[in-house]
């Protein structure tokens, strides 16, 4: 192997950053007109009347859609799946119901978006308006148990409540979240074209264009066969791409109705109330250990905010069923508060990262209880067996990345004491935390074609979301054919492509890596063939595995004999072959090994001690996923990992105005993400081995693992830095004053 393992820059770079790659919106059709989306302006209530007279009347406005002429869409499927993935159950323009601000009421055709948007403005809006229902603390007490749509609402292994009790030491207390958002570089955007025959080709900003199809199939009522969805290129997913959302399905029947093709893109105010966020939690952590720091009990109970008319579930204790062992039980729940906004989703990293904030800010104060050092403490907790599943682990390289990571760090020459670090007037803190990450497994397809002149085209219906997709599966295509790089080309993002999972979860490499893997391994195999028993067969009577095939040249070992691809193809009057990858796992939940990712995190934060100001001086990183594929493109989404960790730790919340229930910070001035001002230094290690458990590849996911654990080592670093305790995030200056 040679491309396999190499930091390859990425084959779509150029493209980018000169242009030549098209996104959604880039694409420009002709005779394409332009859709806006009206917006409910209350969050609870009903439309009374609304007059689109002037709307109608204003320069080159086509149509005008309302709940009281929008084609008619069938019911979203139940329960939710990954196959047919809707962003909410409550479907656009279909009543007069209001249920959250920003509530899609009519939607304007015209020549161009200025026109549209303009005439949306002239549409007169009556409405009966109630109350919103908005989340706050106090609401905790009317939750209630959702269904089940991804893991177990609830777990319980032993008796946690008696183990805690029991325990010598106990720690209890609340972790608070925020609301926050994606905030894509690139907004969604949607493109509709019907043919003369009734087929749909949607260019769509989506992480699932399967997913995508078969929605809008059932929804709109279109045969699967006659949908096409395009997506070559999406400007950041982080999970609120994977969805079907209202913006989407105005746009496909509305191009119908009006027999044109229609684009229809968000403003960034708008993705803040049409696609989906990651919902504040309000988390109780009970640890009960003794005086050695030895977990005897965990309970961790989780309750998130949802809407009225869906169950979404942000299962933030999931993660503590599987980091750490506790001898006498665990136990974890969940509940849902249903209140007006739009449906909450998966958000990078969704789960995860929210339950890791209240589990290692819990650990690290069973640190201090105990006087138990914090990696000390992590690596006497370690385990090789999942304390929930009771199987052992594929691969757990945890204490791997506790040690070298604090290794890289430095963490033998900090002191323990809080306070007991500084420079000048900063406070300086050091804090760390473990992680855990779900790996997902699901098939994908893959088609590899080798061609009579040593190329070789690789097609599947996955994804590019700015990881490095294109690039990765054109290594692992050339190792297993034996052909360089540039010899090689893939397509992505089209569902006229053999079929793939969503780009969600991490999983892309591990799963649609390994269909791409077995299709060429079919393309190889059948070449391989060839050469012992096809026409004039240069390796008659040799055996498989005695060919080695290398820079497009098969050659016999031990033997003075080679053929190329192209002699090869030419001598059997072939022009390609093909070969198909079928990769289809066996559920994770039914294997005989837990499989995870894992990683520790070590931060170093200077706070002003008059200012209350939080800066970061470095972070390290130290993580096992498995084999890496390229650890150039596998640093890059560490890095990004980290950055959005910084985001959940000090910056992101996304406010609600009580009296409106509208998200009032919508745009990049109001919405703080982290800038390169924000970022130190940044160390990466990888430290995992090939898992073959968790995929063919040998890979495990990665990209969501990085920003598990980055809030907590924050936070536990500024309480090292200062004395003061932060358990509602982000940590901003008026918390720490």
């Amino acid at each position: 192997m040679s491309a396999i393992g190499q930091p390859i820059s990425r084959y779509d770079g150029r493209l980018k950053v000169t242009g030549g790659a098209h996104y959604t919106a880039d694409i420009s059709l002709p005779e394409a007109v332009h859709g806006a989306i009206v917006h409910s302006t209350v969050a609870n209530g009903r439309t009374v009347s609304l007059d689109t007279a002037d709307a109608e009347a204003a320069p080159g406005v086509l149509a005008v859609f309302t709940h009281r002429n929008m084609p008619r869409m069938n019911p979203t499927p139940k329960p939710w799946s990954h196959l047919h993935p809707h962003g909410q159950s409550y479907l656009p323009l279909q009543d007069d119901k209001i249920h959250y601000a920003g509530q899609p009421v009519a939607v304007v055709i015209a020549e161009t978006y200025d026109q549209a948007a303009h005439a949306g403005t002239l549409i007169k809006i009556n409405y009966d308006s109630r109350a919103p229902v908005v989340f706050s603390p106090a609401m905790t007490r009317d939750a209630v148990v959702p269904p089940q749509f991804l893991w177990p609402v609830a777990s319980s292994v032993g008796n946690a409540e008696k183990a805690i009790a029991d325990g010598s030491v106990r720690i209890e207390q609340t972790y608070i979240t925020a609301d926050r958002h994606h905030n894509q570089m690139e907004p969604h955007a949607t493109t509709a074209v019907w043919g003369e025959d009734g087929t749909l080709t949607l260019y769509e900003t989506t992480q699932h264009i399967f997913g995508a199809r078969a929605l809008i199939s059932i929804v709109l009522g279109i045969p699967l066969e006659k949908i096409n969805v395009v997506s070559h290129f999406v400007g950041g997913g982080f999970g609120g791409k994977a969805y079907v959302w209202p913006h989407t399905l105005l746009a496909v029947a509305a191009a119908k109705a009006i027999d044109r093709p229609l684009c229809v893109q968000l403003t960034r105010a708008q993705m803040y109330s049409m696609a989906g966020h990651q919902p504040a939690t309000i988390q109780t952590i009970a640890l009960g250990a003794g005086g050695d720091g030895q977990l005897v009990g965990i309970q961790h109970q989780s309750v998130s905010p949802t809407s009225v008319f869906d169950d979404y579930i942000e299962y933030a204790a999931v993660s503590s069923r599987s980091l750490w062992p506790a001898r006498g039980g665990i136990s974890t729940s969940h509940k849902i508060v249903h209140v007006n906004r739009n449906t909450p989703t998966a958000m990078r990293s969704p789960h995860e990262a929210l339950g890791h904030f209240a589990l290692e800010s819990a650990m690290d104060e069973l640190a201090y209880a105990t006087g138990v050092d914090p990696v000390t403490l992590r690596l006497l907790n370690d385990s090789q067996i999942d304390p929930h599943s009771g199987r052992p682990f594929s691969t757990r390289a945890l204490s791997k990345c506790l040690i070298e990571g604090a290794a890289r760090f430095g963490w033998d020459k900090r002191t323990p004491e809080p306070r007991s670090m500084g420079d000048g007037r900063f406070f300086i803190g050091q804090g760390m935390a473990a992680a855990i990450y779900t790996h997902w497994r699901w098939p994908a397809k893959a088609r590899v074609t080798l061609n009579r002149d040593a190329t070789a085209l690789v097609e599947a219906g996955s994804h590019d979301l700015g990881t490095g997709t294109y690039t990765v599966m054109q290594q692992v295509a050339a190792d297993t054919l034996g052909l360089s790089l540039e010899k090689v080309t893939v397509r992505l993002g089209d569902t006229r492509l053999p079929a793939s999972h969503a780009s969600i979860g991490s999983a892309t490499m591990a799963n649609a890596g390994a269909s791409v893997m077995l299709a060429a391994k079919a393309v190889r195999d059948q070449v391989v063939e060839l050469a012992i028993k096809g026409k004039d067969a240069p390796f008659a009577g040799a055996q498989t595995e005695d060919v080695i095939v290398t820079e497009g040249t098969l050659a016999l070992a031990g033997k003075n004999l080679n053929v190329t691809y192209a002699e090869l193809l030419a001598r059997n009057e072939l022009q390609t072959v093909a070969g198909n990858g079928d990769y289809d796992p066996v559920e994770e939940a039914m294997g005989p090994k837990a499989i995870f990712s894992f990683g520790a995190v070590f931060a170093e934060a200077m706070v002003d001690s008059d200012l209350g100001t939080v800066r970061l001086s470095r972070v390290v990183g130290a993580y096992d996923a498995g084999r890496i594929i390229n650890p150039k493109t596998a640093r890059s989404q560490a890095i990004g990992g980290i950055i959005w960790g910084v985001g959940q730790a000090l910056l992101e919340q996304s406010e609600t105005d009580p009296g409106t229930g509208r998200f009032v910070n919508r745009n990049y001035s109001g919405y703080l993400v982290p800038t390169n001002a924000d970022i130190p230094e940044l160390e990466i290690l990888f430290v995992g081995e090939f898992d073959e458990e968790a995929s063919p590849l040998g890979t495990k996911g990665l990209g969501e693992l990085t920003a598990v654990s980055v809030a907590p080592a924050i936070a536990n670093a500024v309480y090292h830095a200062t004395g003061k305790r932060i358990r509602d995030l982000p940590i901003t200056i008026e918390k720490l004053l």
